[in-house]
């Protein structure tokens, strides 16, 4: 990666995204981060990262954010198990964030993206849970619904787009080190 260059992170203020941020400034690496609060990007400048105020759902406030940049971490999603509209609140969330992500990457030519969803993807009929085991057919919770069906869209887009992605599909996030803590790091911390 050249001195130039910039990585954007979405969700700047997760648990994942914060922690990513300071693995690549600690790299050198120039970043910048989306955030749907803009009252939260205190911690994120102090870092020395550039911090725009975005939403998946979005489009028009991902362009500003996703011009100039040569590698994205697509990192925000919607993180729930339970809503009162899971449809909306989950499921449309995650798969109209992937479309957006993906369409506003192609327009500003970004060419590689690591796309973060969720081990929820995979079939975990048959253990352990590998990608060679396929996605998920158990189709009774929303959440499972929206990373395997996000994921399966990133691809699509990616191979339509000739946008080099890569699937990262973590169990969970475990670290004291976030802006926010989620449900599971509170389990486990």
């Amino acid at each position: 990666m050249t001195s130039n260059e910039i990585s954007l992170v979405t969700g700047g203020t997760g648990h994942l995204g914060f922690n990513l941020i300071k693995l690549l400034i600690a790299k050198n690496i120039r970043v910048r981060t989306t955030i749907r609060n803009i009252k939260s990007r205190k911690k994120l400048e102090d870092l020395g990262c550039e911090v725009f105020e975005a939403d998946i759902t979005d489009k028009e406030s991902l362009r500003k954010a996703f011009r100039g940049v040569s590698h994205l971490y697509a990192v925000a999603a919607n993180f729930k198990m339970w809503a009162k509209n899971p449809k909306e609140e989950i499921y449309d969330n995650n798969l109209v964030g992937t479309q957006n992500v993906f369409d506003i990457a192609k327009e500003c030519e970004i060419q590689n993206i690591v796309y973060v969803s969720s081990v929820a993807a995979l079939d975990f009929t048959a253990l352990p849970a590998h990608a060679r085991n396929g996605y998920n057919k158990d189709r009774r919770n929303w959440y499972y619904n929206s990373k395997n069906d996000s994921d399966q869209l990133a691809i699509k887009l990616s191979e339509l787009y000739n946008i080099r992605t890569v699937l990262v599909l973590p169990s969970a996030m475990i670290g004291s080190e976030a802006q926010s803590l989620s449900y599971s790091n509170k389990l486990a911390l």
